[in-house]
């Protein structure tokens, strides 16, 4: 038997989810080059600006010289040319030159300024190869396969990636649950992030806690189901992307809630119904109202009473008013329910 007790029971849905690394980023070129040195190793950890490839420079330093000395060729032609125009204001005002040759000579100096814009441009194109040379992690997390190695030929913009790098702290864990219960995740998400646990697959796996942080903005009309996704800090790395785990979403609270084992619910044709043994050792088919079940509880609405006996084993010969006899569970822990067992009539269960 089992006492009937109140107690605060979560109201929790189950689900399998997929992890997710929270960023990937699949490293590519954006200069061609010969890779001269690779900085790690594959499967390694980086953090965010580390280097990961050296590329040749010596044709794009070559390239940043040439456009540093048209930039300075044009800033000495753009000086000449604007003190040309000056010089023929001054004769037109003077009568010397005319109007044609002094417009002339502002515009020469409106070329060269637009000459040496020009250039600096060049350089800054330049600049900007030189500093592509090096690449850099752009997030913080862990490599997967090294696709290139020293001595290979990249192309920039190539279609196929030197590496994908995927951050591990923080991940999300993508899953979905039916659309019933869109509304009453609404209410409760609106209000504050709902607790989530995660459990991976295999022995020796642990629980990882985290939060529900993203609500598909539609529901899919193929399964009838609603998407949602996790965050987990996953600071132990145990949620590894790509991988299945179940998933255990937290919807609130019911407080003090008249609960009792699971097993001591009977189902009939009428109804739900539990043995209650009164304080004269008979018992009772009590009919109940199931608010709901858990793996190990059913909550019960209406029916039963705080303190109240249920009988949770031996069932089979129970009728209203069958005289029974307690006896304790073979090998009971402190604590555990005991059975009821047959009164010397043998009319118990």
């Amino acid at each position: 038997m089992a006492p009937v007790r109140s107690e605060d029971v979560a109201i929790e849905l189950e689900a399998f989810g997929t992890v997710e690394a929270s960023a990937s980023v699949a490293v590519v070129p954006q200069v061609t080059g010969l890779i001269t040195e690779v900085h790690f190793s594959e499967g390694s950890f980086v953090n965010k600006g580390d280097l990961l490839f050296s590329v040749d420079t010596r044709s794009y330093r070559a390239s940043q010289a040439a456009a540093q000395a048209e930039l300075a060729k044009s800033a000495a032609l753009a000086q000449q040319t604007a003190s040309e125009a000056e010089r023929y204001l001054d004769l037109e005002r003077q009568g010397v030159a005319t109007a044609q040759q002094r417009a002339q000579a502002q515009a020469d100096a409106a070329s060269a300024r637009a000459q040496v814009s020009q250039q600096r441009a060049q350089l800054e194109s330049a600049n900007l190869n030189v500093k592509f040379t090096r690449i850099t992690a752009p997030i913080a997390g862990k490599t997967g396969s090294l696709l290139v190695h020293a001595g290979n030929v990249i192309q920039a913009n190539a279609p196929q990636p030197l590496v994908v790098i995927r951050s591990l702290s923080p991940v999300q864990v993508r899953f979905s649950v039916p659309q019933i219960y869109l509304p009453q995740i609404r209410a409760s998400f609106s209000g504050q992030p709902l607790a989530v646990r995660a459990r991976p697959r295999g022995e020796g796996a642990r629980l990882a806690e985290g939060l529900l942080s993203f609500m598909e903005n539609t529901v899919d009309t193929a399964t009838g189901t609603i998407a949602l996704k996790a965050t987990f800090a996953n600071t132990d790395q145990q949620l590894w992307p790509g991988a299945s785990v179940d998933v255990v979403l937290t919807l609130g609270i019911d407080r003090q809630a008249l609960v009792v084992p699971a097993q001591a619910v009977r189902d009939a044709q009428d109804g739900s119904y539990v043995f209650v043994i009164g304080p004269d050792q008979s018992a009772e088919q009590r009919p109940v109202e199931v608010l709901r079940t858990t793996a190990r509880l059913a909550l019960i609405r209406a029916g039963l009473h705080q303190g109240e006996q249920v009988v949770t084993d031996g069932y089979v010969r129970l009728r209203n008013g069958t005289k029974v006899a307690i006896r304790a569970a073979a090998a009971s822990k402190v604590g555990a329910p005991v059975d009821a067992a047959d009164a010397p009539g043998g009319a118990g269960p």
